[in-house]
């Protein structure tokens, strides 16, 4: 049997923008402690994330810029599980489909 080795990269950015990704909470670094929350950013049951259009922008233009093909279609769905970072255990995750891949 031949093998072939096929590596995956995962990259993370912060994008400069004025407010968080999924609510209009203020991202910014420093303040006093929880006063940049909201029930959107904790979780709560019933809090609906909206998704933050320039963080969408954001994201489009780096992808175009690094020649990737970029999905017609992408959604989110918010699931509940532990994870050790994230204490509350709701993570807002971009499922199914990549937004943007590598072109060809």
């Amino acid at each position: 049997m031949k093998w072939e080795t096929i590596v995956g990269l995962e990259a993370h950015a912060e994008l400069s923008t004025r407010t968080k990704v999924f609510c209009a909470c203020e991202a910014a670094y420093g303040g006093e402690p929880n006063t940049r929350v909201c029930p959107v950013c904790l979780g709560l049951p019933g809090a609906l994330p909206a998704l933050n259009r320039a963080v969408v922008d954001s994201a489009l233009r780096v992808a175009l810029a690094l020649g990737a093909r970029v999905a017609d279609v992408s959604w989110f769905e918010r699931k509940s599980y532990f994870y050790p970072t994230c204490p509350r255990a709701t993570r807002s995750r971009r499922r199914r489909r990549r937004s943007a891949g590598a072109a060809g």
